[in-house]
């Protein structure tokens, strides 16, 4: 019988430590995806309230009050354009030190798998050896026999 692999569980805690990771990454690529697309929309809605405002100036329809709001408006949809500038940088960061992770994590995997494969390999070996010194064995037991109903 072959000798487990002592080290399965922990290959198999690695595994799901490296599965684990891989949803993380994918978790955080999909929430920089979203960050960038409500930046994105951000600039659209300041860019439309630009050209609303623009319009609204060349009609003579722009009061100062209207301007004024126009003004609050902007500089709000620029704190939160800015705010989600700042979130796609960090969610970049932190996306970018957990795929750096998930590397290491597949690293330390792979070195684990290569150790199950000489532990399969050796096995086998002995396996081998052991059925090579029975058959040996055997062959002298019959040997033994022959000589002794020869004799």
């Amino acid at each position: 019988m072959a000798a487990p692999f002592r080290l399965a569980r922990v290959l198999r805690l690695r595994e799901q430590l490296r599965r684990l990771c891989g949803h993380e990454v994918e978790e955080l690529a999909a929430r920089l995806g979203a960050a960038r697309r409500e930046a994105a929309e951000l600039a659209a809605r300041r860019r439309r309230r630009g050209e609303e405002e623009a319009r609204a100036a060349l009609a003579g329809a722009l009061t100062p009050a209207l301007l004024q709001v126009g003004r609050a408006y902007d500089a709000a949809l620029a704190a939160a354009e800015s705010a989600q500038t700042r979130a796609i940088a960090d969610l970049g960061r932190a996306l970018e030190a957990k795929r750096a992770e998930l590397a290491r994590a597949r690293q330390e995997e792979e070195k684990y798998v290569r150790l199950a494969a000489t532990h399969r390999r050796r096995v086998l070996e002995e396996e081998d050896r052991e059925s090579d010194r029975v058959l040996d064995e055997i062959a002298v037991e019959r040997h033994r026999r022959r000589h002794k109903e020869h004799a």
